[in-house]
């Protein structure tokens, strides 16, 4: 039925946890960056970093849910405290903000082995994430993910999130995916059922945490309960 499985990734095939708002959060990245050389106070980062991304968050744009590259955020506060850092040097300490934040991270027991699954079918598999690429691609790496998928969508490279159906849009069109040969996979109803029901395309819910309160109209054509990932295969017709 089905020719193209599209992935959220957090939540869905990655459990995380992280921590990047607390007082001892920033504290430790402070002392990270006094390390790499940066004299920043705690206080002092987390002000600027706070209100300057919320600031990029309120910017016009012509999406409906605009996405940031937090690249730019980084670059600012260090500006405004006096360093001129280069691409690469943004890139690095945003990695470790990244890397510093997490609590734990690793991949659902049933992620390999539905997507291995849907290879041996012959099935399409991409990603569409909300997520900073200079957070995520490293997870990717280190979670073994990247193989596994046709393609890729970060939604701070498109400028777009979902539930936006621009996101979904530039996903089908990038690769020429007819919609009625998609269903989007995902554990929030909100952004990843949602979106997908507003760009045309069918809807798989994986209730991956414990409480579920059924919602009074249900957009999803699929759902998972017990939020088992290998549902996707059985009630998606796929041969295992």
């Amino acid at each position: 039925m089905y020719q193209n499985y599209i992935f959220d990734l957090y939540g869905t095939l990655i459990d995380i946890h992280t921590d990047e708002s607390s007082k001892n959060f920033f504290k430790k990245y402070a002392k990270w960056l006094r390390k790499e050389g940066y004299a920043f106070s705690w206080r002092k980062f987390q002000r600027f970093y706070t209100l300057i991304e919320k600031r990029y968050r309120q910017m016009p744009s012509e999406h409906t849910r605009p996405e940031i590259q937090i690249e730019d955020v980084f670059r600012e506060v260090f500006w405004w405290n006096g360093y001129f850092v280069s691409e690469d040097e943004v890139k690095y300490c945003c990695e470790n903000f990244r890397r510093l934040s997490l609590i734990y991270l690793c991949l659902f027991p049933d992620t390999l082995s539905t997507l291995d699954a849907l290879r041996r079918a012959g099935k399409k598999i991409y990603l569409l994430s909300n997520a900073q690429r200079s957070f995520t691609w490293q997870e990717l790496e280190e979670t073994g993910l990247i193989p596994y998928f046709d393609g890729i969508l970060i939604s701070s490279d498109e400028g777009c999130m979902k539930p936006d159906p621009d996101f979904y849009n530039i996903l089908c069109e990038r690769y020429e995916l007819d919609k009625q040969e998609c269903v989007m996979i995902g554990n929030e109803l909100k952004s990843d059922v949602a979106g997908a029901v507003a760009a045309g395309m069918d809807a798989f819910y994986i209730n991956r945490y414990p409480v579920f309160h059924e919602p009074a109209e249900a957009e999803y054509k699929y759902i998972s309960k017990e939020g088992a990932l290998t549902e996707v295969l059985t009630q998606t017709g796929v041969e295992v």
